[in-house]
Order: C-alpha cells, then structure tokens, then sequence
C-alpha cells in the first residue's frame, strides 16, 4: 500500500483521507445544512410540436414513456424495473430491498448497506433519465399527460429528498447528472432560455450541492471531477444568462467549473486521446460529458475553452472511434462497467456507440461520422447537424496508442491487447488481455463487470486475471487488490515493442514482470484472419495457465483443437487443455454463464495459439 500512495498522488490522498476524517467527526455535515426543497408551480411549460422526428422513432418514444407512466425506469440503460408511480425514490429495484434513514443526513450514509445492498441501484430513478424520455414523448405527441407526470414526479422527488437529506444527495456526480438530464429537457421543451422560477431553484441547489464537494470529486482523479465541473459550468453559465441576476453565484459556479474542466481534460487525457480511467464506457462518459459543455457553452454564447482543451476533445473522440467496430459500432467491455449513458435522447441500445461518437465528432470536428439513422437524434432535439451532410470516408488502421493500448487490424477481423502502462489506478487485473473481433461479433471478450457491490453468494470476481484473455499463474493476481477499486504493486512493462503492420498483417511482442517475480512474453503475430499468440513464461511459479473467453456460437474440442462455425483454435505446448464455465457481463446488473478455453503449460513453459477465423 505504501509504494501505491505515491502513484496515486500525494495531494490526492492527503485530501480523501481529510475527507473521510471529515465525515467521521462531523465537520463536512456541518458545511452542507440540509433544508425543504419547495417547489411552486411546474417545472416546465408546454411546448410547441417537434416534427421532425421520424415516425418508428417516435413510436420507440412513446412505448418507454409509457412504461414510465406505468411505474417503471430503465436502469443502468438496460434493465426495465417496477419502481412505482411515483417511484419509491428509496427502492433498490433489483431486491426489491428500501433504503433506511431516509431522512438523515448525506454525510451520515453508506454506500453498501448490508440489507439493501449497492446504493448504485438505488440511485438509478433519481438520475432522471425519465425526465429526457417523458419530455421528447410530449414533444412528439403533445399529450399532457406525459408533461403532468413529469412535473408531478420532480415535485414528488423534491418532497421525498430535502436538501442534502438521504441517499440521493451522497454523491456530487449524481447531482451532476441530474443538472444534464433536466437541462437536456428543458431544451427539448425549447424552455431553457426562459425558464420557470421553480426549474432554476431546483438546479441551483443541485450547483451548491456539487461545488460544497468538488474537490473530492477531482481528488479521485476520473469521471467524477469531470462530471461535476462540466454540470457547474453548464449550469452556472445557464443561470447566469436566464435568471435574471436572481443568483449572484451562478458566475462564480461557471467560472470555477470551467476552471475545474479545463485541468482535469488537461491533466487525465494523455495526447493520444486515452483516458485516465481504463475503461471504454467510462470514456463514453467523459466524451459525452465534454460535448454537454461543448453544446451548451454554444447555445449560451459564452468564450470557448483553450486550444488545448480541443486538442484534448478530439483526440478523445478518436480514441474511442479507433476502439469501436465497424460492423456492429459495439466496443471491447474493457474495464469498468457500470451501465451509465449520458447522451439518452435516443432509442439505440446501450452497447452501441454511434449516438455519441456522431454528436461528438459535430462539436468537435463540424462533420459527422455516419450517415443518417437513429443516432442523430440528439442532433435533432439539440438542432446542432453540420452543413456537411454526409460523412467523410474513413478507415481504421493498426495503431499503438499511448503505448497503453495496441489496436490491431486484420482483414475482416480486429484485435485490442491491453499494455501494462498505468498513470492512473487500474481496477482490473487484465494485463495483455488480447480482444479479438470477427465480421462485427465479439469471437475472444472480456467479462465486463457486473456489479461494484455484488450481492452475498455471489463467487465469481469480474475483475480478476481469470476474467481475462491472457496468462496468469498459480491463483494469484497480477496485481494484489487492495479495496473495490484500488490494486497494488502496479505492473511495468519490461518491454513494449514497435508494432510492425502492414496489408492487414503485422506483429508485435512485449513483456512484464509481476510482483511475484514471474515474467509473462506475448507476441502476437496475424494474417489477414489468422492470428498467432505466442506466450513465453518463467518466474517461482508452479503452474502458467493461459485462458480466453469464448464468446460465440458452438464448438467442438479435442487433443487441443476447437472447432466452430467462425473458425478454429489450435493450442500447443500444453500438458492439459479444457473448457470451463465462466460467466459475461455485457451490461451491469446483468451476467450469462459462458465457457472459457483453458491451458496448462508443459516443461517448455511456451504456449502457441493460433486462431484462424471464417465463415
């Protein structure tokens, strides 16, 4: 733990300690006074039709709306729960489980209580993405009863959850999401420059709330500080300019947000666009964030940020593009997972990338990526298309980025590996985890997550080495965890080799140690859709194991050869090779069994696996 203190950064641990002593002694309660949140009068107004929306969008609109009028909310963008009308704001509506002391203070509440378990899950009706459904259902169909119930729930919510009071004022992000979904509305509704008195009450003690906080939230150096910046700096700048100098603050807010977004885009976005958290969702999540800011900093008229703040964004949005494919604009699950989407004013599926990378590339780039479909309906609602009306042409290439990530491209096939190089804490121990995809199916994947706070009896761990295409010896990770979302002894490359590439062909080697003193060569090598893993081990172990999750359709295995529909793996120099059960978790909360192909090396402790896809 203590060579791990100095990688996560002094001052940055300094403050969360201070934090946490500030919780137990009850100073940080005494700097957040809780109060009745009154609100008089609708939040928002009726509108004018939207009609350019096409009409099987339209329909998806309207049947989630009307499973929210019939008490249910889609959470973590996936599941559809009974939560009630009005929901029960203190349900975990996986266990049907209520959240307690609902009226004590924030600062006095856990995050995991041990009969109703993840708060996460409690939280998912009051990030309001009902809110942005409900308000493009009105806008579509000019039904009041869709604008009655989104008003009479805010007023619900407002009663139910008093300033600072309960579970769903703890985090700052929460309240961040909260202040995008409510003015994504208001947009919708076309009200946002010229709000009602009871809308920008009600964000202006969301800003309070997120700046009284927010240099914990920038202490953890990820999505958090990130979030709440950009919400005070939207938010601010909003009030600003529609309240009628009703808050005098509101300035202050947008000033010490755009501060605060400027330095975490600055210091947590490396030059090739990779993120500090190493997770493809997450870095959705930043990229939809910076558009939020982007967008509204537009439509507000206030300075944009700095050059470098643009570098930063775009590289970004290239990232992300680089790692989503081609064929089913699905991504790799690496790293954390926790279901969330900020862009929501669309119908697409929760895996697919399109809707963000679209509005991103319009804010930074002035030019969309893909023709038009279902993900330009944030444009829509949002009335920001380019001039240009079609996307420009593009292709992927192979590519090592920031040394962290080796993108590879074949023929009708692409691989991700996973490079041991950490700025920033990891949370998977998923070194040299080797990605493979095939004509838009994910053949070789990653686990995913599940849960941050699985329930009792659950026995199987997401984020461990045997969740992962890659080696790992005798039952030890590769990193020792050290809390939920901590590992210590981060690995260092021993070797990153170039990457050689060229006609959808190429190879690359690299090399680790681990903190057990066992060593882990790869090197991959492919051909068109044949690719070649090659994994050299020595170190005080008793056993190397190499696995790789199988992903798709039905296969058949002997003497070290499986065979399927999509093609074969052929493994040798191991003394034993097996199928055994594991599980996937493409989105949280949700998981499948699976199988996952095994080898045990012999005396030459080298492993070959050569995967030749078809079909």
């Amino acid at each position: 733990m203590l060579l791990t203190i100095p990688k996560l950064g002094l001052c940055s641990v300094a403050y969360v300690v201070w934090y946490k002593l500030s919780l137990k002694t009850g100073i940080r309660k005494t700097r957040f006074p809780g109060k009745t949140i009154r609100v008089i009068g609708p939040l928002y107004y009726p509108t004018s039709k939207k009609e350019n929306i096409p009409e099987d969008w339209g329909r998806a609109i309207l049947k989630s709306a009307q499973k929210i009028l019939d008490g249910e909310i889609r959470c973590f963008t996936f599941h559809w729960k009974k939560v009630g009308a009005p929901p029960d704001w203190f349900l975990n509506p996986f266990n049907k489980r209520r959240y307690p002391n609902t009226y004590y203070h924030w600062t006095q509440l856990p995050d995991f209580h041990p009969e109703v378990g993840d708060i996460k899950n409690v939280w998912e009706a009051s990030r309001f993405e009902w809110v942005v459904t409900l308000a493009r259902a009105y806008a579509i169909s000019m039904d009041e009863a869709y604008l009655d119930v989104l008003n009479g729930r805010l007023k619900d919510w407002a009663d139910k959850n008093p300033y600072n009071t309960g579970p769903n004022w703890k985090c700052g992000q929460e309240a961040s999401i909260r202040v995008f979904n409510l003015l994504n509305a208001a947009r919708i509704l076309e009200g946002w420059a010229d709000p009602t008195k009871a809308l920008s009450d009600f964000i202006y003690l969301h800003l309070k709330r997120i700046e009284g906080n927010i240099r914990y939230a920038i202490a953890q150096n990820n999505n958090h500080g990130t979030s709440e910046a950009a919400a005070l700096f939207i938010g601010g700048a909003w009030l600003a300019k529609v309240a009628d100098g009703r808050f005098p603050g509101a300035a202050v807010y947008a000033k010490k947000g755009r501060k605060w977004l400027e330095n975490r885009i600055d210091k947590l976005v490396a030059e090739d666009g990779s993120f500090s958290q190493h997770s493809v969702n997450y870095h959705r999540v930043l990229l939809d964030t910076i558009s939020f800011a982007e967008y509204w900093r537009r439509i507000l008229e206030v300075p944009a940020f700095s050059d470098n703040f643009y570098r930063k964004a775009r590289a970004a949005t290239r990232w992300l593009w680089q790692l989503t494919d081609e064929t089913s604009y699905d991504s790799p699950n690496l790293g954390a997972n926790d279901g969330a989407l900020l862009l929501n004013l669309h119908n697409c599926a929760y895996r697919d990338f399109r809707p963000s990378l679209q509005f991103a590339n319009v804010m930074f780039f002035s030019r969309l990526l893909y023709p038009f479909g279902p993900w330009n309906e944030p444009l829509l609602w949002f009335e920001a298309g380019p001039k240009i009306a079609e996307p420009e042409e593009s292709s992927k290439k192979s590519v090592l980025l920031d040394n962290a990530y080796l993108v590879m491209k074949g023929q009708d096939s692409w691989a991700l590996l996973r490079l041991p190089r950490y700025k920033f804490r990891p949370s998977h121990n998923d070194v040299f985890h080797f990605d493979l995809w095939f004509k838009g199916v994910n053949v070789l994947c990653d686990s995913g997550s599940y849960s941050y706070n699985p329930d009792k009896g659950e026995v199987f761990d997401f984020k461990t080495v045997q969740a992962h295409n890659t080696a790992f010896f005798d039952d030890h990770e590769q990193m020792p965890r050290l809390g939920r979302f901590l590992l210590g002894d981060w690995i260092k490359p021993e070797s990153i080799g170039e990457l050689v590439s060229f006609d959808n062909k190429g190879s690359w080697e690299g090399s680790y140690k681990d903190f057990k003193g066992n060593r882990h060569r790869r090197k991959v090598e492919w051909d068109a859709d044949t690719w070649v893993i090659m994994d050299w081990f020595s170190g005080p172990f008793q056993n190397a194991r190499v696995g790789f999750n199988l992903c798709v359709g039905e296969y058949e295995v002997d003497s070290g050869l499986l065979k399927g529909g999509w093609g074969q793996i052929t493994i040798e120099g191991a003394e034993d090779v097996s199928v055994q059960k594991t599980y996937f978790s493409k989105h949280y909360m949700e998981k499948e069994e699976g199988q996952r192909l095994v080898a045990v090396a012999d005396e030459s402790n080298f492993i070959r696996t050569t995967i030749t896809l078809k079909g």
